[in-house]
């Protein structure tokens, strides 16, 4: 068991290493095929470890799970990448483009264990049909599996679908994945603590800050206004005059920099007409990323918005996940206590 752990650490440090050489991944694209050669490369270390057995029941119920993901991202219309198989880690899509609301979002983070639960469900039949305990095997690392990625922190699918319930419950997920992590020692664990707690500040400095960018937004409509109203009835040069008095008072860069075209009135020799086309440039390009920003505004300040009935609904769809995976896991880990063969792989 020791071994084994020790090779895992070795292995784990090794592919963490390589990791941070962009070609690998460059390749991988070119290639094409991410997904089956990260998947061959997942199953030969497992199987080096713990037996080819294992390693295609592991594999296999890994890709299901993943696949739910990919199934509700394309309900959802939301591009994502292939599946990348990470070894001693699990597999991830990376999603190009995120959900428009943590309602989408829970139901994207749904899919892999539901997936996932169906993916080990036949196994219930075999068993008690043939007594294999390798079938009680699929059961437990199938709800085990399935039952951590639950625990409410991001980046788990529990930590995206109690997005859609509470972020408050990303304490709870924080407690049990750190108790987790110190009572089995796992590397694994630590590390998705640590981005887990810098992506719930992440999140609550945000939610802290609407308040202030809400203000920062309406002044912008305002200052969008005004400059409106002001240039149909000024001169070319009260109007230049009129906006730079406004440009110090704008905090957001780009907004800032479209000033710039306004510089071509003084600096350039142009007619009136030219000055006013000018003009026109920058209030539209300006009045374009007013919108843009408040648009961003207003997406943020809705995210974790939903309603009362929704996230009664998620809770209850997770809690009922979560009691059927612990009693799958409980129930496959009993029959593999009594199974010597199944005990030794499981070491």
């Amino acid at each position: 068991m020791k071994n084994k752990k020790a090779w895992g650490v070795i292995i784990t440090l090794g592919l963490l290493v390589l990791s941070k050489f962009k070609f690998v991944l460059v390749i991988l694209k070119v290639l094409k095929l991410q997904t089956l050669i990260s998947m061959a490369i997942y199953l030969w270390m497992y199987a080096l470890i713990y037996g080819w057995k294992f390693a295609v029941a592991f594999v296999y119920l890994i890709f299901i799970h993943e696949m739910g993901h990919t199934y509700a991202a394309k309900r959802l219309k939301l591009p994502v990448s292939p599946a990348i198989f990470i070894p001693f880690v699990g597999a991830a899509i990376a999603m190009k483009e995120m959900p428009k609301s943590a309602k989408d979002e829970a139901y994207l983070a749904y899919m892999g264990p539901v997936f996932g639960l169906l993916a080990f469900l036949p196994a219930f039949p075999l068993y008690f049909y043939s007594e294999d305990p390798f079938w009680a095997l699929v059961i437990f690392l199938g709800g085990l599996l399935n039952l951590f990625n639950l625990i409410p922190i991001t980046p788990l699918d529990g930590g995206r679908i109690a997005a859609g319930i509470s972020t408050k419950l990303w304490a709870v997920g924080l407690i049990i994945l750190l108790g987790y992590s110190i009572y089995n020692f796992s590397i694994l664990g630590f590390i998705i603590t640590i981005i887990g707690a810098m992506e719930w500040y992440r999140i609550y400095q945000q939610q802290k800050n609407l308040a202030k960018d809400k203000k920062e937004v309406s002044s912008y409509i305002t200052t969008n206004n005004l400059l409106r109203e002001h240039s149909e009835r000024a001169s070319v040069s009260n109007f230049t005059y009129y906006a730079g008095s406004f440009k110090k008072d704008i905090l957001n860069e780009q907004l800032r920099e479209t000033f710039n075209i306004l510089n071509k009135v003084e600096e350039l020799e142009t007619t009136e007409e030219q000055d006013r086309e000018i003009i026109d440039e920058f209030l539209l390009r300006f009045d374009e990323q007013v919108h843009k920003i408040k648009n961003e505004f207003e997406r943020k300040a809705a995210y974790y918005k939903t309603d009362n009935k929704t996230k009664l609904k998620l809770f209850v769809i997770y809690m009922g996940l979560v009691v059927f995976l612990a009693a799958s896991t409980y129930f496959g880990n009993s029959i593999i206590m009594e199974s010597e063969e199944m005990k030794r792989i499981m070491e």
